[in-house]
């Protein structure tokens, strides 16, 4: 078997048995779906008038505001197990011998691909769930969204969106764990990372009020806050199919960069055990090491 894919199935079934990840995974969709099978069961059902006149109303940002909140921990949860993974391998010297057996390359693509799977675990679970919710208390919104190709394309936009923000920051913890020297120094930094994926949540009120203001189409734009906003504006449907593309071309093009300098960052790391990283010594490896 590849040794990429022999760290990605570790990876998955080291992380797939932690609590806090089958808590959000399975416990919370299981309970919304219990409470939609009761509200079902005892008669309380929304129709598309009522949907109309809640979309009017002031409160509505509540409902881009839940898939905010629900795709960011589900894309921060998968990319902080590798912040953890990581930073934990290097604390107890296990990097080292992980890398004398793997290289590189195949270490950090199997730790993404393994992380990925549980990432999508999590957003297809909370994707059924929805749908059976919307089935179950709001029949005629349902059928109504399907039968038009509306919803099937926000899914498919969502999922991919998804991906790139799990990759993005994936990454992105992967490097703070690289260059941090143990776990508390590493969780601390990278919980700087939270705050660029709380900015939609915390904006949905003025996304909702005004989703194509100038600060609006920058947060699609801009790769740390593009994913979730993007969602956000996508349930609007306001987001127009160029903010799409040059949103998704900057989300690929940063998250590949990422990707290849993190990379880097494994042989740096290696190479210079024992050194002090210094900014322009990593800059000056990533680009010539």
């Amino acid at each position: 078997m590849d040794k990429t894919i022999r760290v990605a199935l570790q990876e998955f079934k080291m992380n797939f048995s932690k609590n806090e990840y089958r808590f959000f995974a399975f416990f919370l969709p299981g309970v919304l779906l219990a409470i939609a099978i009761l509200m079902a069961f005892t008669g309380k059902q929304f129709s598309l008038f009522e949907f109309e006149l809640m979309r009017k109303s002031y409160y509505f940002f509540a409902f881009p505001s839940m898939i905010a909140m629900v795709f960011s921990l589900a894309i921060f949860l998968s990319a902080n197990f590798m912040l953890q993974g990581i930073a934990k391998e290097k604390e107890n010297k296990i990097l080292e011998i992980l890398i004398s057996s793997v290289s590189f390359k195949q270490l950090l693509t199997g730790k993404i691909m393994g992380l990925a799977m549980l990432g999508l675990i999590q957003f297809f679970t909370w994707v059924l769930v929805g749908l059976a919710v919307v089935a179950l208390v709001a029949p005629e919104i349902f059928q109504k969204a399907f039968t038009s190709y509306i919803a099937t394309e926000a899914i498919f936009l969502y999922f991919i969106f998804f991906v790139l923000g799990y990759l993005l920051y994936a990454s992105l913890l992967a490097a703070i764990g690289v260059l941090t020297e143990t776990r508390g120094e590493a969780q601390q930094i990278g919980s700087l990372l939270t705050g660029f994926a709380l900015i939609p949540a915390l904006s949905t009120m003025f996304i909702t009020s005004d989703s194509t203001s100038i600060y609006s189409q920058a947060i699609t734009i801009f790769p740390l806050t593009a994913p979730i906003t993007a969602m956000i504006r996508i349930f609007l449907r306001t987001i127009t199919p160029g903010e799409i593309a040059l949103s998704l071309a900057l989300l690929i093009i940063t998250t590949m960069f990422i990707i290849f300098a993190t990379a880097k960052l494994f042989r740096a790391e290696t190479l210079m055990y024992g050194k002090k990283f210094t900014i322009l010594g990593l800059i000056r490896f990533v680009f010539k090491g």
